[in-house]
């Protein structure tokens, strides 16, 4: 099998870590006859030669050879390396530059898989299936089709029928519809297999496609690895389709009934309207005796986002539970609750509070801020005190990504946002600052002038080193109006070069025209071309914005940001940001450069558009042209808010019907980034929309708008 692998020069062919000399290694591993060996191999195979499903030259050359591993009949895992060969050829999990090598090498040895759908081993005759399919070999059809009068596997019989429909749909579709009926996992892949092709499942089958949904776990494969990163089979499904079929999956066991809360949560992380409707039966899955059943509902309540507040009285009791399991009922239905913005939460928050816990979810509190309420002021505050007074050990634990909801981040968070409201905690956010010497100055700052008795520690914390005592310093400019420590901060961390970020040295720029005297360590960073790296182009940026606040010299920052703008991506949306700074008179050396990344629409540029398209409205371009372009971000897969608040902002009322038809539609706007607040995201974003449009409506008939009743919440 492997007589030819030496005749390979590997190392000259590239893979997941660069050159992949190691290659012949890992093939002659997968060939070992000792099955930890091999199996050790198949995970640097996954890892170097196929990593994450990108293939590389190193994979096109090791096709053959992968064949050949997967035909001996003494090698181990060879369903593993039949999902491999299935998988290069298919779209849905293969991408790489050298997928067309890949697949040409694939479809040279394709014939040589043909046998393997008589293999002895079920799990490589399912696996077979699934490599034949995507092969590319001419016989596969009629291969595919011979297996299926003999096959006796169910398993077996479900990759002939998803294989056959994806080779051939003429003789696999008709396939598919005739063994909707038919024993377990069969209804599962002709389902998939219909509605790959667009076909709707019909109805008397669903009777049958239930059941088969309540035992989805039970159906593994190479078929089903394939569908790791795809809807399943009831979010595909019309809505019709999808009540029926989840109906009929709440009369069996606790397991089918957990299955039905996970079905219920896809459905309404794809769909606005399914997660209306998903709440009529979360309602009975919640009043379950099943703690299993409970939580899972519960966790499927928060892929519901705001119709979750139809829940609330049942999330308020079960709130009231023990937060220790992060997984179990109180914790998540507490995350619900706080994300709903709910009063409900703090009795939830103080019980949990009173028994020496703090509950997962109080990371989501400073961006999903309770309305300010004294009595949770004073619980939040005696909490605060409780925890300056932990251990040593506690403290730092509070430093870990894992630990951090049980310091003081969350509740300072908390009274950050409240602002002036939160000014009878100040004197434990003095007590704080020793431990949180980020987080308190910028609770301070927001409470501003009634935060004057910090005045004397903010003085102390300043006249330190680094970005605590930058913190410190803005902070004490915010409250008292005395830059002077602001640009003494910035000065000694211009001069030491220790690794800021933008956003720290941004700070000093509110220093304005006192900052004068950083110009020369400034003019440093503004070199009049890009830098390499996207940290060191944003501090070029900050520098630039420094220098412009405080001296209003044009000149000395154009050429540096112009650099920026033309290299793209995020470093170019905050030079961007800073050209809507600027006098529309100013922004002719920037114009070119503005249109460019608004016009553009490759990632590289994309991220600046809105940026860009502000500074390219305050210079004077017409909203006809910006108007279709900031539509497209608000529909992109992260649903720009910022576009929607420029599109109000422009009062042009030609974007409604744009506007409309994204608030309207009923598949979710936001598809990327964490699943958790995907759906809390995308209400959030809808209800922006809805109050743009309230806005632009009042602008164009010259009514005042009127603000949303339910601020901060998706609509009904």
């Amino acid at each position: 099998m492997l007589d030819d692998v030496d005749t390979i020069t590997w190392s000259d062919l590239s893979g997941a870590y660069g050159p992949a000399g190691d290659a012949a290694e890992i093939l002659r591993g997968l060939a070992s006859p000792e099955e930890d060996v091999a199996g050790e191999a198949l995970d640097e195979f996954f890892s170097s030669i196929w990593h994450q499903g990108t293939v590389y030259p190193v994979t096109a050359a090791a096709v053959p050879f992968v064949v050949d591993l997967a035909a001996g009949r003494a090698v181990h895992h060879r369903d593993a390396l039949c999902f491999a060969l299935g998988g290069f050829g298919d779209p849905r999990v293969s991408d790489g530059s050298a997928l067309p090598a890949v697949r040409e090498a694939l479809r040279a040895h394709a014939d040589a898989l043909l046998p393997l759908l008589a293999d002895s081993d079920s799990a490589v005759r399912e696996a077979a299936t699934y490599a034949v399919a995507h092969s590319g070999a001419e016989g596969a059809a009629s291969a595919l089709a011979a297996r299926w009068e003999v096959e006796e596997d169910e398993q077996v019989r479900a990759g002939i029928v998803l294989g056959l429909c994806a080779v051939d749909p003429g003789a696999g579709l008709p396939l598919a519809e005739a063994v909707l009926r038919g024993p377990f996992p069969l209804p599962l892949a002709a389902a998939h297999a219909l509605l790959d092709a667009g076909r709707v499942v019909p109805v008397e089958a669903l009777g049958d496609l239930a059941p088969a949904i309540g035992r989805e776990a039970e159906w593994g494969g190479a078929w089903t690895e394939s569908f790791a990163g795809d809807d399943g089979v009831i979010e595909r499904l019309d809505a019709a389709a999808a009540r029926t079929v989840v109906s009929l999956m709440g009369t069996g066991s606790s397991e089918s009934r957990i299955r039905q809360t996970q079905n219920l949560a896809r459905r309404a992380r794809a769909s606005r309207s399914a997660a209306r409707e998903s709440v009529g039966h979360l309602h009975e899955l919640l009043a379950e005796d099943d703690a299993g059943v409970v939580a899972a509902a519960v966790e499927a309540a928060a892929q519901t986002g705001h119709a979750a507040s139809g829940l609330a009285p049942e999330l308020a009791r079960l709130a009231l539970g023990d937060v220790v399991d992060h997984r179990g009922s109180a914790n998540m239905a507490i995350a619900v609750l706080i994300r709903l913005r709910d009063r409900r939460v703090v009795p939830a928050l103080v019980r949990a509070w009173g028994r020496g816990r703090s509950p997962d979810a109080l990371r989501l509190l400073g961006d999903n801020l309770p309305a300010f309420d004294p009595d949770f002021l004073a619980a939040v505050r005696d909490r605060l005190a409780t925890l300056l007074a932990a251990s040593e050990m506690e403290r730092a634990e509070w430093a870990t990504p894992a630990g951090w909801p049980n310091g003081p981040g969350p509740l300072i968070a908390v009274l950050r946002g409240w602002g002036p409201a939160a000014a009878p905690a100040l004197d434990v956010l003095i007590d704080a600052l020793p431990a949180a010497p980020f987080a308190v100055p910028a609770a301070l700052a927001a409470i501003g002038s009634d935060a004057r008795d910090a005045e004397t520690v903010l003085r102390a914390a300043a006249d330190g080193d680094g970005l605590t005592a930058l913190r410190a310093a803005h902070t004490l400019h915010r409250v008292c109006g005395d830059s002077g420590p602001l640009v003494a901060a910035g000065a000694k961390l211009l001069d030491t070069g220790q690794r800021i970020t933008d956003w720290d040295l941004n700070l000093v720029a509110d220093a304005g025209p006192d900052a004068a005297p950083l110009a020369p360590r400034l003019r440093a960073h503004l070199t009049g071309e890009a830098a390499e790296t996207y940290p060191d182009r944003e501090l070029q940026v900050a520098a630039a914005r420094i220098l412009w606040r405080a001296t209003g010299d044009l000149d000395a920052v154009a050429p540096t940001l112009n650099a920026v703008l033309e290299a793209g991506d995020r470093p170019a949306a905050r030079a961007a940001q800073l050209c809507a700074e600027f006098p529309p008179e100013f922004l002719g050396p920037f114009l070119p450069a503005l249109r460019g990344l608004v016009e553009k629409t490759e990632s590289f540029r994309a991220n600046a558009r809105v940026p860009a398209a502000r500074a390219l409205w305050r210079a004077g371009t017409g909203t006809p042209g910006l108007v279709p372009r900031l539509l497209e971000e608000v529909a992109s897969p992260w649903g720009s808010t910022d576009a929607v608040d420029l599109l109000t902002e422009m009062g042009d009322p030609a974007a409604v019907p744009g506007l409309r038809a994204l608030a309207e539609q009923d598949a979710r706007i936001v598809t990327s980034g964490d699943w958790h607040s995907l759906v809390w995201d995308d209400d959030h974003l809808r209800q922006r929309i809805h109050d743009a449009i309230t806005a632009l409506r009042a602008a164009r008939s010259g009514a005042a708008p009127t603000s949303s009743p339910r601020h901060g919440q998706g609509p009904e």
